[in-house]
């Protein structure tokens, strides 16, 4: 319940008095100060209207005082600058600050809409409609340190689209940016990186930019990585570098990158929880994808125990579950590439048993960063044998799939593929777990693209070298029409997993010619088209579809329903000259496999004769090794009457 007092109510009405407003200004003003309730009082007193008044009076000094109060308010807490954008405020400042100049007025515009927009939640696009407000605010950084700092702040964060990065490219903002990053105040170096941090972020335009144009603003930021600065100097700075060479923006020598890397793992050592944080969190963002640097990074024995010493209880419990995710989220980078980092994470800093107690966390957030700690050690084919079956991670997976959060089902689903490769042992287990084939059914039908993905690429693991038991089981729950629709999808991803999945459950002879009698002309009907110029598919998908027509024609029935299909026929005669191998190799094969000698292959020679494959496989020869070594056996089989 807010506070009140007689003073203040005195204030709230004196407000309205022109005689006395700046008293009562002054008197809310030191009220507020420290004091989120008063500020809350204050608020649904109904000042800010008022203030708002006072503001558009332009009666200086009155009007300043005004704003900072507004200031003082915003600094209250969500529910403060809630109220505050709702009663009109952000109108009233974009107002005003287009049309004034008395310096001490707009430092105290910029400094209330800095905390206004400290709080990410709030809406910004509006801001960008014309550009004339961020222009505005550009203009006046150079004003006074103040300006500069609160400019940057505010630009910063209200850029928040590749677009709106695009826009500040063109403006002055970079050479401003370097004159605060040169100055001697440290404000003004965190305002500049702060800014600069989002501005870089995954935008290769922007990096572009600052090496072309601006390479002294590189050059100081790495600079600012030095021990003596302010640890939250240092870790902006990092930050800065980080989201550069995410985009290919360092060039300089391989030197930088050692910089910024120690100076990420002197961060992840720091003694406060807040410090060791970022910088776990920031070790992941430079390192992942980077097999150079995870090795790098790996080197430092202090750094793997220190991600260790995270799952250590904090004096801050607080931050206890932000440090185990970030640990978590640290070692899934380290262990990405390599298979000496993963044995070293998991034999030397016993993570498996976090591991355990990750998966089954109160947090969203850490049972999420286990996982994707657990998909990165799960491409080590020792590790699936040995630790990761050991522990029996499968089953708190099996859990967390059918969870209700998009992003654990996700990432539960990734790792679930590398579970069931073929030479997983959990595969078996997984298989004989009662509800994991319709499971997978529900995971590929999922409306999200990710999950989706995931359940074909997992139901093409377990399908492949599948006994006729279980590939009769899966069709069961996710028959041959419904993965003929996956197949249909616009999605190269998609379709390429839906053809591989297809393929797998086509590769037992009789099960292909029972099958193809039941569901041929939908089978036909889908992939025949799919190698027309028309569908402008990828090579790799091409490659894919063929692969399918290999598996058909391998069935003593089947090969008729595939001679049938001139247009199928003539698209391969197209493939045999091609200029990419692999597709002339499926191409040969999948003739090949037209022709091995039964009761009516006479009657396919002669057609394949008549349409020019035969001949085309001839001029085959003297192709390279791995495409003559085909049209050889492919012959063959004509050859055999």
């Amino acid at each position: 319940m807010p506070v009140r007092c007689q003073s203040d109510l005195e204030a709230v009405r004196l407000l309205k008095d022109p005689r006395h407003q700046q008293d009562a200004i002054r008197h809310i003003k030191n009220r507020v100060i420290g004091s989120s309730q008063r500020k809350l009082f204050f608020l649904e007193a109904g000042v800010i209207t008022q203030l708002i008044c006072v503001v558009r009076q332009e009666e200086y000094p009155v009007s300043t005082e005004a704003l900072y109060v507004c200031n003082s308010l915003a600094l209250g807490g969500q529910r403060c600058v809630d109220q505050l954008v709702q009663d009109g405020l952000i109108t009233a400042l974009l107002t005003v600050l287009s049309k004034h100049q008395e310096q001490s007025f707009l430092e105290a515009i910029l400094r209330t809409l800095r905390s206004i927009y400290s709080y990410s939640h709030l809406d910004t696009s509006f801001l960008w409609s014309d550009e004339s407000f961020v222009n505005r605010v550009i203009d006046l950084m150079p004003l006074s340190p103040t300006t500069g700092q609160c400019g940057a702040l505010v630009i910063g964060r209200i850029c928040k689209t590749v677009e709106q990065q695009a826009i500040l490219s063109t403006t002055p903002i970079f050479t401003h940016l370097s004159t605060l990053l040169n100055s001697d105040s440290e404000k003004s170096h965190l305002a500049a990186l702060v800014c600069l941090s989002e501005l870089t972020f995954d935008c290769v335009l922007v990096s572009h930019e600052i090496q072309q144009r601006h390479p002294d603003i590189t050059i100081r930021v790495f600079e600012l990585l030095q021990r003596d600065k302010y640890v939250y100097v240092q870790y902006t700075a990092a930050k800065c570098l980080t989201n550069l060479f995410r985009v290919g923006g360092l060039t300089e020598e391989p030197r930088s990158k050692t910089k910024l890397l120690d100076t990420i793992v002197y961060l992840c050592l720091s003694d406060t929880p807040k410090v060791k944080n970022m910088g776990a969190t920031l070790l992941y963002e430079l390192i992942e994808q980077n097999p150079e640097l995870q090795l790098l990074a790996s080197y430092s024995r202090q750094l793997m125990s220190g991600l260790s010493d995270f799952f250590v209880a904090t004096k801050d419990p607080v931050f206890l579950p932000k440090l185990r995710s970030a640990a978590f989220k640290a070692f899934a980078a380290l262990g990405e590439s390599q298979e000496e980092i993963r044995k070293c994470i998991i034999e030397g800093e016993n993570i498996i048993t976090q591991l355990k107690f990750g998966l089954q966390d109160e947090s969203t957030e850490v049972q999420v960063a286990a996982l994707s700690c657990l998909h990165s050690l799960s491409r080590s084919v020792k590790q699936l044998r040995t630790n990761l079956l050991d522990a029996e991670v499968w089953q708190p997976l099996l859990q967390l799939i059918r969870a209700q959060d998009c992003d654990l089902i996700r990432t539960a689903s990734r790792t679930l593929c590398n579970l069931l490769l073929d030479f997983s042992p959990s595969k078996d287990i997984l298989l004989e777990q009662e509800g994991t084939v319709e499971l997978l059914s529900q995971l590929v039908l999922h409306p999200d693209e990710e999950v989706k993905l995931n359940g074909l690429w997992a139901m093409m693991n377990i399908t492949y070298k599948a006994n006729a038991q279980l590939r009769s089981k899966i069709l069961t729950h996710f028959g041959i029409e419904q993965i003929l629709n996956a197949v249909e999808e616009s999605r190269p991803k998609l379709k390429i997993k839906a053809l591989g999945l297809l393929r797998n459950i086509l590769c037992d002879k009789e099960e292909v010619d029972r099958l193809m009698m039941v569901h041929g002309s939908s089978v036909l009907s889908t992939l025949v088209p799919l190698l027309s110029p028309v569908m402008e598919l990828s090579e790799e998908e091409q490659e894919q579809v063929l692969c399918v027509f290999i598996n058909i024609a391998g069935g003593e029935m089947s090969r008729d329903l595939l001679m049938a299909r001139e247009d199928l026929l003539l698209c391969l005669l197209e493939f045999l000259c091609h200029s990419n191998s692999q597709l002339q190799i499926a191409a040969t094969t999948c003739i090949g496999q037209m022709a091995v000698h039964d009761e009516r292959s006479e009657i396919r020679h002669a057609k394949l004769r008549r349409m020019g494959h035969f001949t085309q496989l001839q001029t085959l020869l003297s192709a390279r090794a791995e495409v003559s070594d085909r049209a050889k056996i492919a012959l063959q089989y004509f050859r055999i009457e």
